[in-house]
């Protein structure tokens, strides 16, 4: 099916989206902030990126600004747990620089693949 980048700083959060994206048949490479993240696009773009906003280093925010500068049209989505005014205000950010959607966590599996679904087939 498609090549998928999950970026996140919480292992446990990327397993879960790892099972549930290969169990829908997709493959999944996976990187733990977003340094990492555009390391591991190497000599292969995905076909989708799903990001967490929060993470340590290089966050969710910068790393979409990084991807955008190389590939302004890859499909990303954004994830967040936290709430709140400055989450909101980040969200928009992430949809001004051209997010393809938003993920709420705990990830929800029908939610995820819905997502990913209308994404890919845009």
């Amino acid at each position: 099916m498609a090549r998928i980048l999950v970026v996140d700083e919480d292992p446990t959060a990327r397993r879960v989206i790892r099972a549930l994206l290969e169990d829908a048949g997709h493959e999944v490479v996976e990187a733990s902030d977003g340094r990492r993240g555009l390391d591991a696009f190497g000599d292969e773009v995905p076909d989708l990126v799903i990001t967490e906003l929060y993470m340590d280093g290089m966050d969710g925010i910068e790393f979409l600004r990084a991807i955008r500068r190389t590939w302004p049209s890859e499909p990303v989505l954004v994830m967040s747990s936290r709430t709140g005014p400055n989450v909101k205000r980040l969200l928009k950010v992430a949809e001004v620089l051209g997010a393809s959607g938003l993920l709420d966590k705990p990830i929800v599996q029908q939610n995820l693949l819905e997502k990913v679904g209308a994404v890919l087939a845009a």
